[in-house]
């Protein structure tokens, strides 16, 4: 079989020579015409399929990442366990097991340990849906309240004396501050190893999974402050005492954790509440032909199901009539998309690629719903490359501390400081260099990042597009839907002399009600009556083509015509110029082998298209639009001083082919609709689709936008760029502290009080910096 030198697809019919190439279409030679020159490198690939069942826990108590390579080394340690994943930001883990060789109650109890609670969900829970009660929350409040005697101690009696206000002796001989030692101890204690154990435990964990975390250095402080005062307030002269930097520690750590989780849980919420809007409802068959939509759950063994190109596949069920390619990469992890026919079976949540056809649902069939949480796990596990920039400095900052203070220690005993002193003072260097605003410096950017992208109508599926949106070289612009409305309308619709243009509308609409796209809604939307029976449906290149009453029937492009090798009458190509020339769409209908009609079809560009292409191509960027259109109606985008190259008369198929040749040229963003370009849009580094495109959109894309115009998009690099510069604020903030304060805490300058002063002061600033609004920067 001769495959499509451009787009590599199967030539069903008379194959188009050019160059000692051969091409499946004009718009396929077209295109390797522009690009000509541009080199791709197919890697092929794989897959791995593993037996047995996957089950989902929601855990509760995860603290930071060290906390999933725990739980990840718990879980195989079982017998039948035969991979485990945890995520930190959903509050998941995934386990694939033997269910014959190990129970999941086993799994979830060996799971459940050490702080950690591994609860099975119920079907329709979500990242989003757990921890009604929220115990980080209950943990932030129990904390300012458990050190708020001790603070009100120390401002009355400890600091007037360490200001120089009162002399030492004020503290030994003041009968109330003896007495009240031992409810500072106490307080302190409660906070240390009650509102601390999750900060401990994790330290301890990192430990142990051999990961230096800022938790390990943030216990190492706090624990080294509270051992150095009981030590004091047991045997030495009292004066001393840390407890107030000892809880000041965790309790800074536990607010800036709760901010933390608030904007995660929030990201986790926003896309949770997205995809459940996108669960795909029924859409049955009727005895006339016609389809009635209903909810999923209320569909019983047997009934037909209609599924339309993009469309998800509600349950599972077996094909009966049509053929297409399914992407069923979110249930099986299977890359390619897989071409199904008469009698194979589809899986409930894939996604109709492109072709439309009947199913009968199976027994037992499971639902999309079922099967969201895949979705929802695959988008919010991934780290962005500042967290994991963040962990490398990590992991260098904290032994050079840990050493730092060690030599300290060592330079004060060896030149003949005593005990106490050459203690206070390597204290006083971890005090100043704990590290509770440099764990917050990330999360806290992206997640404003990703609040002020979902206020302004672009939420963001993968965070790391907010490090990376800024660096596309190319965007590329699908026309239909995206600068365009999308919303076709029906202006005319012309036929032969011998046929009625009400049986060309009829027709047409009848083969349309099996596709997706903004011109089969518009048509469908024109015509009075569609209860002819179609059957055999097929999407090819530039149309699609079913039988109507047992009579084959094609609709689409006068392209697709000359690929059927169907006849097409002088007068009604005349008529497809004069559409063309006014810039309006021709869309042609033909039966039997020949052409007996022409749709007139009219599409609105979005507001503001003009601006937004002008203001993204002031950065240097190169914008290009993609459109299957013949290149007069693309003409005013052609025209537009800022826009590249136009390439008409491409096929579906071909787009993600020229979005591979781009990238040749620099980083290239996406914008489409998903009605014909999810290919394209996976294909591309970034990839933004309109909300109002198909479920396919939801898989592919990195972003969405949600509102009318492309205004969201272009504000998507303003946030972008507002976070990168937050992101440099925060690190600013958070190393600035430590790089002055630990040397002069080393030669004896700074007092753990001051220390204590600095290192809240800066987890302060932090926190205030990051809460505040981005749109100044867009």
């Amino acid at each position: 079989m001769t495959t499509c030198s451009f787009c590599g697809r199967e030539i069903d019919s008379e194959p188009i020579r050019d160059n000692g190439e051969v091409f499946c279409s004009r718009g396929c030679q077209q295109g390797e015409t522009r690009t000509s020159g541009a080199h791709i490198e197919h890697t092929p690939e794989t897959t791995q399929q593993t037996d047995g069942e996957t089950a989902y826990f929601s855990i509760s108590g995860m603290h930071t990442h060290a906390c999933e390579s725990y739980l990840e080394r718990r879980a195989v340690t079982l017998d039948g366990v035969s991979g485990a994943s945890a995520s930190y930001t959903a509050e998941m883990m995934r386990v694939s097991y033997d269910p014959e060789a190990v129970e999941r109650d086993t799994i979830e109890d060996t799971l459940s340990a050490w702080g950690y609670r591994a609860s099975a969900p119920t079907p329709e829970e979500t990242p989003a849906d757990r921890n009604d009660f929220d115990f980080d929350h209950l943990r932030t409040i129990f904390s300012v309240i458990a050190v708020a005697p001790i603070y009100i101690i120390y401002a009355a009696f400890f600091y007037p004396v360490y200001l120089g206000l009162l002399p030492t002796s004020s503290l030994d001989n003041h009968a109330i501050v003896t007495g009240l030692y031992g409810p500072v101890a106490m307080f302190t204690t409660i906070t240390i190893f009650g509102v601390g154990f999750p900060i401990l435990r994790s330290a301890y964990i990192s430990l142990h999974e051999r990961q230096l975390t800022v938790d390990v250095l943030i216990s190492i402080t706090a624990v080294s402050a509270y051992a150095y005062s009981m030590v004091s307030l047991l045997y030495l002269d009292r004066l001393y005492l840390f407890f107030d930097i000892a809880t000041a520690v965790i309790v800074l750590t536990t607010i800036g954790n709760h901010a933390r989780a608030r904007y995660k849980r929030q990201a986790v919420e926003d896309l949770t509440e997205f995809v459940d809007e996108t669960e795909t409802a029924a859409r049955r068959l009727l005895e006339d032909g016609t389809t009635t939509i209903v909810p999923p759950e209320d569909c019983t063994t047997g009934d037909r199901l209609l599924v339309r190109p993009g469309e998800r596949i509600p349950l599972d069920g077996t094909i009966v009539d049509g053929r297409g390619t399914v992407n069923e990469a979110l249930i099986t992890g299977e890359a390619r998309p897989q071409r199904k026919v008469v009698g194979d079976t589809v899986i409930g949540g894939s996604i109709a690629a492109d072709g439309s056809f009947e199913i009968t649902v199976d027994e037992g069939a499971t639902s999309t719903l079922d099967r969201l949480r895949d979705l929802v796990w695959d988008l919010q596990t991934e780290q962005s490359p500042a967290e994991r920039l963040t962990n490398r400095v990590t992991a260098i900052y904290i032994p050079v501390v840990c050493v730092f203070a060690l030599v300290t220690l060592g330079a004060w005993t060896v030149a003949g400081a005593p005990a106490e002193p050459a203690l206070r003072t390597a204290l006083t260097v971890l005090i100043i260099a704990c590290p509770v605003s440099l764990s917050l410096v990330t999360p806290l950017a992206v997640g404003r990042g990703l609040s002020t992208a979902a206020e302004r109508d672009v939420p963001v599926f993968d965070q790391t597009i907010l490090e990376r949106v800024t660096d596309a070289d190319v965007i590329a612009f699908d026309k239909t839907g995206t600068l365009t409305t999308g919303e076709m309308r029906v202006a005319a619709v012309h036929a032969v002399e011998e046929c009625d243009s009400k049986a060309v509308l009829r027709r047409a609409a009848a083969v349309e009600s099996r596709s997706s796209h903004p011109i089969a809604a518009a048509i469908r939307d024109r015509a009075p009556d569609r209860s002819q029976a179609v059957t055999s449906f097929e999407r090819y290149r530039y149309g699609v083509v079913a039988d109507v009453d047992a009579s084959r029937t094609a609709v689409g492009n006068p392209a697709l015509f000359d690929d059927l090798n169907w006849s097409i009458p002088e007068a009604i190509r005349d008529t497809i110029d004069r559409v063309r020339d006014r810039g309006e769409l021709p869309t042609v209908v033909g039966w039997e082998g020949t052409a007996t009609g022409v749709i007139t079809l009219e599409d609105q560009p979005r507001e503001k298209w003009t601006e937004t292409v002008a203001e993204l191509a002031a950065d240097d960027r190169q914008i290009v639009v993609i459109t299957g259109d013949d290149s007069r109606v693309a003409r005013q985008f052609e025209a537009h001083p800022d826009v590249s190259k136009v390439y008409a008369d491409v096929p579906p198929e071909a787009k993600e082919e020229l979005v591979r040749r781009l990238r040749d040229e620099g980083v290239v963003a996406m914008v489409g609709d998903g009605t014909n370009d999810a290919p394209a849009l996976a294909a591309a580094d970034l990839g933004v689709a309109m909300v109002s495109g198909s479920d396919f959109t939801v898989t592919v894309a990195d972003a969405l936008v949600t509102a009318d115009d492309l205004t969201p998009f272009r504000d998507l690099f303003g946030i972008a760029r507002g976070t990168r510069r937050r992101l440099l604020e925060n690190l600013g903030l958070a190393l600035t502290v430590p790089a002055i304060g630990v040397p002069l805490a080393a030669v004896g300058f700074v007092t753990p009080l001051v220390a204590t002063t600095l290192m809240a002061t800066g987890t302060i600033l932090v926190l205030a910096n990051s809460y505040r609004p981005l749109t100044s920067n867009l």
